[in-house]
């Protein structure tokens, strides 16, 4: 026979009736920790696809902003074939106008020796004229600030 006895709130007291109510306790606690368990996984598998959708969502946002990125990037590449091509008819025509310019200039000379009057000949553009160096800005960099310059190019 167990040894057990009543205690004064109503419940079995002994080895027996410990035994059992510790059990059952446990049992109860493991059940609560079990189930806490399962929730904080639960809400953690919710944060990482919450995390997940929103990566997902910045990545289709990047690659729409990379995407208006490059058709800017290649409208001002063809602006730039544009600009250059129109450059080099530019320096071609005023090459020929300066060779133009030296041989009228050439005939008033002529004309003038043979006939003493004095021809206002034109000077021919100075052979270091900025206009005709590529690549090679006329003005003090400093006349633009950089930062709203490059600023300014970037707005799309």
């Amino acid at each position: 026979m167990s040894s057990s006895s009543l205690s004064p709130g109503g419940r079995l007291s002994g080895s027996d009736g410990d035994s059992a109510g510790t059990f059952a306790a446990g049992d109860n606690r493991r059940e609560k920790r079990r189930l806490s368990n399962r929730e904080s996984a639960r809400r953690s598998r919710l944060r990482k696809q919450q995390h997940l959708d929103e990566l997902v969502q910045e990545v289709a946002r990047l690659k729409a902003e990379n995407a208006r990125v490059l058709g800017r990037a290649n409208d001002i590449a063809g602006q730039f074939v544009r600009v250059d091509q129109e450059n080099t008819v530019l320096r071609a025509r005023a090459a020929e106008l300066g060779d133009r310019l030296r041989s009228v200039n050439q005939v008033l000379r002529v004309v003038e020796e043979f006939s003493g009057v004095a021809m206002d000949i034109q000077e021919e553009c100075p052979p270091d004229d900025p206009l005709l160096r590529p690549w090679q800005i006329p003005y003090p960099a400093t006349a633009m600030p950089i930062a709203a310059t490059a600023t300014h190019m970037l707005q799309y």
